[in-house]
């Protein structure tokens, strides 16, 4: 009788584990871990990704791209910033509508994600990919016409510092589109409420903030930040990239593919696949 109930308890304490581990790895992807822990398993099923969440590029042009360019037109050449962008899902929605014209760079700490994110958005040319934090973007105050962050903040580390971050990069009456996820049985203490989310944007410097249903796990979030102004359009990437290392925005661009900063000398790599490894900079 007591091996039985020997067998019993170790059974139960296994069974235990594996739902812990399943939990902390798969449900809420490593977030309960660290920051070092998700960008390890995105890096570790970064060529599994797109397969696992079966984006539609159809579906994604139509619930993406569309709303974007119907809330900023006539305008049909905006500066647009993604943030985590994965494998390249905004990027490739914006350039398959047949009226975009404009720019998007694309930010992940995930660089294998960011291999497959050049790879999917080929052979269109209107993205940028780089290798850097959402907490501290390389770029100005008020620089991009869109900034966009789909399903990440509840992964990153300090999403209110990255919201902040998003916006201080975003011109006055820019659009911001980010997500809320609103199943949150799996994911405790990560996500917020609909009046958190609010509180963070206004404090931030967000107005006429408002969400859309989209989807069983996730509401869109729409906002402006405060202010007025208008687009540049497209804009060299000379003229807006900053060197994370001093700040300062003296990149010169030698003929060896890297990126040089005039200032401290802080050399910016450009990968054989086309991404920017701003990271080892930070």
């Amino acid at each position: 009788m007591s091996d039985i109930l020997t067998l019993l308890v170790l059974g139960t304490v296994l069974a235990a584990l594996l739902l812990l581990g399943w939990w902390l790895l798969i449900a809420s992807e490593g977030v309960y871990l660290g920051r070092w822990m998700v960008i390890f398993l995105y890096d570790r099923f970064a060529h599994k990704y797109d397969d696992v969440k079966h984006y539609h590029r159809e579906y994604e042009e139509m619930y993406i791209a569309k709303p974007l360019m119907d809330a900023i037109a006539p305008q049909v050449d905006p500066m647009v910033l993604d943030v985590a962008t994965g494998t390249g899902r905004v990027p490739l929605a914006l350039a398959r509508h047949q009226n975009f014209k404009g720019h998007t760079i694309g930010v992940d700490l995930s660089r294998k994600m960011l291999h497959h994110a050049t790879e999917n958005i080929y052979p269109y040319e209107s993205a940028t990919f780089m290798w850097c934090p959402a907490e501290t973007l390389p770029f100005p105050d008020n620089t991009f016409d869109i900034v966009t962050c789909l399903e990440a903040l509840e992964f990153m580390s300090n999403p209110t510092s990255v919201v902040k971050e998003m916006v201080r990069v975003l011109r006055p009456s820019g659009l911001l589109l980010t997500s809320q996820r609103v199943n949150t049985k799996l994911m405790p203490g990560k996500t917020w409420t609909s009046q958190q989310l609010q509180e963070v944007l206004k404090e931030s410097g967000i107005v006429e903030a408002k969400a859309q249903i989209w989807q069983v796990d996730y509401r869109k979030v729409w906002g402006r930040k405060a202010g007025a102004t208008f687009s540049k359009g497209v804009v060299p990437l000379e003229s807006i990239l900053c060197c994370p290392r001093c700040g300062k925005d003296k990149f010169m661009h030698p003929d060896d593919g890297s990126w040089l900063c005039e200032h401290c000398k802080g050399r910016a790599m450009v990968s054989t696949d086309g991404v920017f490894e701003l990271y080892p900079l930070y």
